[in-house]
């Protein structure tokens, strides 16, 4: 799992740094996901505003595992980044989820931080890298990607039934739509999932500040970095909460930013009719 998890860090840690592709890495992805190319500034804001709407309504709780078992993977990836060794990913019929993995005998304070401070803001970061790649021409590329990821974690480490349900049942859709949906479609669905990401990840890092507000010693992943650093766990908390924030923050104003101004123009015209 150590080659797997640099791997996917690396990837994801590349597309967010947004340095262009080395015309070795563009030319096998033209071949192995031809036709590729960006989604309009327009269709890129439209489908990320769709996404953020997505969460915070109803619908929400059809699509909120996807946060989970990314944030879950957050942690999973990193540990094995770190020398760790994870072992199960389990993610239950509310969407609640937990990375398993066994840490080295030399495993300090300093890695184990590292892993529990990873799992709330990788939905965030990976709304920030799914844009960027859009942007950068590469939306079928990051949707195969990040479809390619959820099988790793079926293969190696999801095994509750609940959890291998969900992965399979996105994993299947997704190769399918590689297959049968356009470009465009495609484009389109990759924006509203980083919409949805961008906002879930910032509620679920509230929702931690919350439970360490009114039900202490819940053991969420800011109480045990508190723990390890003698520091209070509400500070933890809310600093987890302004990285999560200022992530998402930045994915929507990648997303919107180009189509501000039409965006205004459009809605100042539809509430004059």
């Amino acid at each position: 799992m150590w080659l797997l998890s640099v791997l996917v860090l690396a990837v994801v840690g590349y597309v967010v740094s947004g340095r262009e592709l080395p015309v070795e890495v563009v030319d096998q992805l033209s071949k192995i996901v031809p036709e590729d190319f960006a989604p309009s500034e327009k269709y890129l804001a439209l489908s990320f505003i769709a996404g953020l709407l997505v969460a915070g309504t109803p619908l929400h709780n059809i699509v909120r595992y996807l946060s989970t078992v990314t944030h879950e993977l957050g942690h999973a990836f990193m540990a094995g980044a770190l020398g760790g060794r994870p072992k199960t990913i389990t993610i239950s019929l509310n969407s609640n989820g937990l990375a398993v993995y066994q840490p080295p005998l030399n495993w300090g304070r300093i890695r184990a931080s590292l892993v529990s401070v990873a799992g709330y803001p990788a939905p965030a970061l990976a709304a920030v890298a799914a844009v960027k790649a859009s942007q950068s021409g590469h939306p079928k590329a990051w949707f195969a990607f990040a479809a390619g990821t959820l099988a790793v974690g079926i293969i190696f480490l999801i095994r509750n039934f609940w959890g291998f349900l969900w992965t399979s049942a996105v994993v299947t859709g997704s190769y399918f739509g590689a297959r049968e949906l356009n470009v465009e479609l495609i484009g389109w669905l990759v924006g509203a999932v980083a919409g949805y990401l961008a906002m879930q990840g910032y509620r679920d890092a509230w929702t931690q500040l919350t439970l360490i507000r009114k039900a202490p010693g819940i053991g969420v992943d800011a109480e045990k970095v508190a723990f390890w650093w003698k520091m209070n766990a509400k500070f933890t908390g809310f600093v987890h909460l302004m990285v999560v924030t200022g992530l998402s923050g930045y994915a929507t104003y990648l997303a919107i930013n180009p189509y501000w101004t039409e965006s205004v123009g459009w809605l100042s015209d539809a509430l004059k009719t």
